[in-house]
């Protein structure tokens, strides 16, 4: 048995979280067991569901109020534990307490994940990602990242792409079914003619989710038809709904608010829009190629995100979200339904799983 502690789940089930429970749910569970740690104390997404598959969720003291307890108790989980491998996951460098515990154990392979291509918002953590880079690319640690693009900005040039763990997930969860589609929209209270566009995700500041409100203003200028769904919240949620009040877009736009599982909402919309300003491997775009909605994505997102051939690149300066629209409004105006997603199998979780499994045990 291959007992491996993951850490890097927050609360909220977002890309992380989902895309490792997506191999959680398909590991050979009679090889391969996983704990979650909860670095922060706060509780982490799908608590129960991982207790459920047997694994444990590990509760530190708020690594944040007491780093230094946290730091310690963590060390003396490692060293104490039958772990062969720490798998950490990381949207920036800026908290290397978890690698330098596992680290000084001395009896562990250690697996840094980055999983995005810039640092979070926060003059704090950008200075310490900023100091603690050069530090991390010299550790003898495997280096291992969502992408290529996030594989070149937490490792450098000499990221190997063999590192690359795929954002996969559970293909006949998403692919396009007519019967939840015509539910969720009715559940939404779309008319049969909307073109619906749509978002998913964390309402952070990196995901530019302002500018949705810019593209759906324009759109509804060329038909009264589009509506805008989104799924998710926290963050900049309430900021973002006063600023629909305030343009006056209310009768536009529905929010399911945050979900458990999202792979029913993508079966609603026309297109899917992703403007943040950085991304590593959106697990979300993954998602809606795998439907085969249109995909209309920022331009500082890696190309390599196509897996589908559905996805536009996209800038968004002053001004573009006119681009956004006209784009959008012409690519869907003789569309009906969804269209077709060539997906590729490398993304389907259970060829990713084996592959995944394959890793694991070479590290050992």
């Amino acid at each position: 048995m291959i007992h491996i502690l993951q850490i890097g789940f927050s609360h909220n089930p977002g890309g992380v979280e989902n895309c490792i429970m997506n191999y959680y749910r398909h590991i050979d569970k009679t090889k391969f067991s996983f704990d979650f740690l909860d670095l922060y104390g706060e509780g982490i997404a799908y608590r129960k569901e991982i207790i459920t598959l047997g694994g444990k969720v590990i509760v530190l003291p708020n690594y944040k109020k007491y780093p230094i307890t946290a730091a310690k108790k963590l060390y003396w989980l490692i060293k104490n534990s039958d772990y062969k491998i720490v798998h950490i996951h990381m949207q920036s460098a800026a908290n290397l307490m978890p690698i330098l515990a596992a680290i000084k154990s001395e009896k562990v392979k250690i697996i840094a994940h980055s999983h995005s291509s810039n640092t979070p918002k926060g003059l704090l953590r950008k200075s310490l990602n900023r100091v603690n880079i050069p530090i991390i690319r010299k550790l003898k640690i495997e280096k291992w990242a969502c992408g290529y693009k996030a594989g070149l900005w937490m490792w450098g040039k000499s990221f190997d792409k063999c590192n690359i763990m795929e954002n996969a997930l559970e293909y006949e969860n998403y692919k396009y079914n007519l019967t939840i589609r015509k539910r969720i929209r009715n559940e939404c209270g779309f008319p049969e003619s909307a073109k619906v566009i749509g978002f998913i995700g964390r309402f952070g500041a990196e995901k530019n989710i302002f500018f949705l409100i810019k593209v759906l203003k324009e759109l509804v200028q060329l038909s009264s038809d589009f509506r805008l769904l989104t799924v998710g919240g926290n963050d900049l949620y309430n900021a973002f709904w006063d600023k629909l009040l305030e343009e006056g877009l209310k009768q536009y736009y529905y929010s399911a608010g945050i979900q458990g599982d999202t792979s029913y909402w993508y079966q609603a919309m026309d297109a899917f829009l992703l403007p943040s300003f950085f991304e590593g491997f959106p697990m979300v775009g993954v998602e809606a190629q795998a439907t085969g909605v249109y995909c209309y994505f920022s331009h500082n997102i890696s190309r390599e995100t196509d897996l589908s051939g559905l996805v536009k690149y996209l800038p968004i300066g002053k001004n573009d979200e006119k681009i956004w629209a006209n784009t959008i409004y012409s690519d869907l105006k003789n569309e009906k339904g969804i269209a077709k997603s060539n997906f590729p199998q490398e993304y389907k979780i259970d060829i990713a799983t084996i592959r995944l499994e394959e890793k694991y045990k070479r590290l050992i």
